[in-house]
């Protein structure tokens, strides 16, 4: 009888000891899987190469692992040229400009790839971003601007 017992007491803390375990790795996988949201995609580098992630998640192990944010809204950047910084047109005028450009990553694998790739995580400070890409739209404005007369601008 001694013996039934001692084996019904193993068999409880063996159970036990496996609910704990199994309890332990689902938390420790919950608290490493990062999931993506319609607004934010990610990149995970390193073992494994390179996974984008638009939909769903991926576990990442903070040792192996580097997780790079993507910004999927639309994200609108004004540019201004007024009075001394104003714009030439082909027949030598000047024009003051207000521009609002529209960016948004590709919702495409190699379009989060590239955003990550070419802008990392400054997709997700918008002041940085309008920094970097607004000497690119200035320098489009000024080119059309000065193929273009006053007239032709105007229409």
């Amino acid at each position: 009888m001694e013996n039934f017992t001692s084996n019904a007491d193993f068999i409880f803390i063996m159970i036990g000891a496996g609910i704990l375990a199994f309890i332990t790795i689902g938390l420790i996988f919950a608290k490493l899987y990062v999931r993506a949201t319609k607004e934010i995609a990610f990149v995970r580098t390193g073992m494994g190469g390179e996974k984008v992630v638009k939909d769903g998640g991926a576990i990442c192990l903070p040792v192996l692992h580097e997780t790079i944010p993507v910004n999927m809204n639309t994200l609108r950047i004004e540019v201004e040229k007024m009075e001394k910084d104003s714009l030439i047109t082909k027949d030598r005028m000047r024009v003051d400009v207000k521009a609002d450009f529209y960016l948004r990553v590709a919702p495409h694998t190699e379009g989060i790839s590239m955003a990550a790739q070419t802008l990392g995580s400054r997709t997700m400070r918008v002041e940085e971003l309008k920094k970097l890409m607004e000497s690119k739209f200035v320098d489009v404005l000024r080119t059309v601007a000065a193929e273009m007369t006053m007239t032709e601008m105007h229409e």
